[in-house]
């Protein structure tokens, strides 16, 4: 069933939570008030015996007591308590689960049998999907969905997460806060007992709201049916991909997250590498990818100009750029005229375009736009360093006004510290990725 009633999940228009508590602190009491503050549009059901209302709603003592269908419950309660709970949700026709509790598989044997007695009571219900156990939950921004005990919701965007660790979901979505990202989906999978990686990039395959996919995997349970849907979905999207139990040691610990060795290396180096998928080697690097991949649209090839005003950027860039087995773009006839006119004599006559030391914020923005304009260039990095005679806020205005006009992704690294944060924060709430090296940038 790779999508079936995924959408009871990713788009309800009705959520019961089941364990929900005025108690702060509580998952229960967290995930109600995210549904709430989130705005949410349809209707939410709180489900606990102790209590007649919740939160200003009114509470039901278990899920058949609730008076409409339901298309989501989130399970907020001990691991012991949810086999029957899966029974109970089944019988009242709903059909999307978000298992947010944990001791199961991951803790030992016991935990096993309670993963085992869920997986067969969710048998007896056709379509009855499952997200967890053992999870952060659900985001869902473009549908006003926050299942999940997260302590934020992130702005809406075109990038999808997937991620098998839900610490790892909330420092993302800390950092996704703090420099203005978006995304389209935000999923913590857990255990992974019913709806896996496969699933979801089907799913977001079809999602005309999801452009590419960033994703943390430890383990991959279904490798016949994630290489099927990688290669799909990498056809016309991207996938970005962290792989985490890169060796024995880190592999058992993996083991404790998800209750599922990670596999020997080489074999997911050499499956993404069929399957299209793009691989990273640390965080930075996965951040790096989620803010090009929310703010810009995909380039329509590999070659990349550099438009600088410094000769040494400007070769670290290009070194790291061939390094990569990318493709520096040969500057028409035309630009090359063009610049001629608008730089001094001094300037580098090619690609990298320095356009020198003593560039005001004009002369920036009259080379960035010319090289912008050249049908031979796919993308452009443009790198400032803080001289003397230098405007970084200035500059980066300018660049703010040049990239309005086209549709070609255009990057940018400020280097510098304190007298280029200003710039920086401009152009990133004007929706240009920057990077603090150009390295980051090509990298990225």
């Amino acid at each position: 069933m790779p999508i079936k009633n995924l959408d009871r999940i990713f788009k309800p228009r009705s959520i019961a939570v089941i364990g929900a508590s005025n108690v702060a602190g509580k998952v229960g009491h967290t995930v109600l008030s995210n549904l709430q503050q989130c705005g949410f549009p349809g209707a939410i059901y709180p489900v606990n015996p102790k209590h007649d209302q919740i939160a200003g709603l009114q509470a039901y003592s278990q899920i058949q007591d609730v008076p409409a269908k339901t298309d989501l419950a989130i399970i907020c309660t001990p691991a012991a308590t949810v086999p029957e709970l899966v029974l109970e949700c089944g019988h009242a026709g709903i059909r999307g689960l978000v298992i947010l509790s944990a001791g199961f598989r991951e803790m030992n044997a016991d935990g096993g049998k309670l993963e085992d007695s869920i997986r067969h009571n969710a048998r007896q219900f056709d379509g009855l999907r499952i997200i967890g156990p053992n999870c952060l939950g659900v985001l869902s921004p473009i549908n006003s969905v926050n299942a999940s005990f997260a302590g934020g919701m992130p702005q809406r965007g075109r990038v999808a997460f997937i991620s098998q660790s839900g610490a790892l979901c909330t420092a993302v979505l800390d950092w996704a806060a703090k420099e203005d990202i978006g995304f389209s989906h935000f999923v913590s999978l857990g255990n992974m007992l019913d709806v896996g990686m496969a699933d979801l990039i089907d799913y977001f395959a079809l999602d005309r709201t999801t452009d590419a996919i960033i994703m943390y995997v430890e383990s991959i349970h279904d490798p016949r049916e994630f290489m099927s849907a990688a290669r799909a979905f990498t056809r016309k999207k991207p996938i970005i991909a962290y792989k985490a139990g890169r060796f024995t040691e880190s592999a058992r610990a993996a083991a404790s997250h998800t209750g599922a060795m990670a596999g020997v290396d080489s074999v997911y180096e050499a499956a993404f590498a069929r399957a299209g998928i793009v691989r990273v080697f640390d965080m930075e690097d996965m951040f790096d990818c989620a803010e090009l991949l929310a703010r810009q649209q995909l380039t329509a090839g590999p070659r990349l100009a550099i438009v600088t005003n410094a000769g040494g950027p400007g070769v670290m860039a290009t070194d790291t750029l061939l390094e990569h087995r990318g493709v520096l773009a040969t500057l028409s006839d035309t630009t090359l005229h063009r610049l001629n006119e608008q730089l001094p004599a001094a300037w580098s006559h090619a690609n990298p375009i320095d356009v020198l030391g003593d560039a005001t914020a004009a002369r920036l923005a009259a080379g960035l736009d010319t090289v912008m304009a050249d049908d031979q260039v796919d993308a452009t990095l443009v790198v400032l360093t803080p001289q003397a005679m230098t405007d970084p806020l200035a500059c980066a205005q300018a660049v703010v006004e040049v990239r309005e006009k086209y549709d070609k992704p255009l990057l940018a690294s400020w280097m510098g510290g304190l007298s280029m944060q200003a710039a920086i924060e401009l152009l990133g709430k004007a929706g240009v990725p920057t990077y603090a090296t150009p390295e980051k940038a090509i990298r990225a």
